[in-house]
């Protein structure tokens, strides 16, 4: 009679544990959302802000992993549970990288001097900033859905995200080139656009967790 019980025990867990990571995903994400923001609009106290905020997802990715090996050590998960635990431990990892990124770009703002050589291209710089931010919001709904169809198509996106990376790199280099006065700024959009790459990268690994999580399938979509 007490099996029951425990299992409601353990299911119970498995949801707060889902919670936790819908959190730490959901608070990543403004945390990037604040950081795009920032860097259209040059907002030094807006990048401060993003980087101050770094040490509350920090917390909550340290939680997340304090209570998956406490589930694993008294629960002894099997089958698509244990798949479930992992892929959130390994994608909570990739979320607090996405953090690290954020910060990073907030950053690279404050070390701007005068982005009026680069208005040719920052429009652009927004844009696959945006893309790699959709597809960071899209890939924890994806996770949080369990919804397999939608990580590969969200997956995909991440060439989308790559060409323009070596487009734009390629074209602020050149502006470096001619106008060697730039250089400070220009290495600074430059390490920006590295993070955002990074940051599709990271969608695109939760992607796969939600492969191998409702398929027991090993992928690497970042091919």
């Amino acid at each position: 009679m007490m099996e029951r019980p425990v299992r409601k025990f353990y299911d119970d867990q498995l949801k707060t544990l889902e919670g936790m990571h819908a959190k730490l995903g959901f608070g990543t994400a403004a945390m990037l959302e604040r950081s795009f923001q920032a860097l259209k609009t040059n907002d030094h106290n807006g990048a401060q802000t993003v980087i101050e905020s770094d040490a509350e997802i920090n917390k909550l990715e340290k939680e997340i992993e304090y209570y998956v090996m406490r589930i694993i050590a008294r629960q002894q998960p099997i089958g698509t549970d244990l798949r479930m635990i992992l892929s959130v431990f390994a994608s909570s990892s990739d979320l607090e990288r996405v953090a690290d990124h954020a910060v990073s770009v907030a950053k690279g703002i404050l070390r701007v001097e005068n982005l009026a050589p680069f208005d040719p291209v920052m429009d652009d710089v927004f844009a696959v900033g945006e893309l790699a931010k959709n597809m960071l919001g899209q890939a924890i709904d994806a996770f949080s859905q369990h919804n397999v169809e939608r990580a590969k198509e969200i997956a995909a996106m991440d060439d989308e995200v790559d060409s323009a990376f070596r487009e734009l790199v390629d074209q602020i280099l050149v502006i470096m080139k001619n106008q060697p006065e730039t250089v400070q700024t220009g290495s600074a959009i430059n390490a920006i656009l590295h993070d955002i790459e990074r940051i599709g990268d990271y969608a695109t690994n939760l992607c796969e967790r939600v492969i191998y999580t409702e398929d027991a399938d090993i992928v690497n979509l970042n091919d």
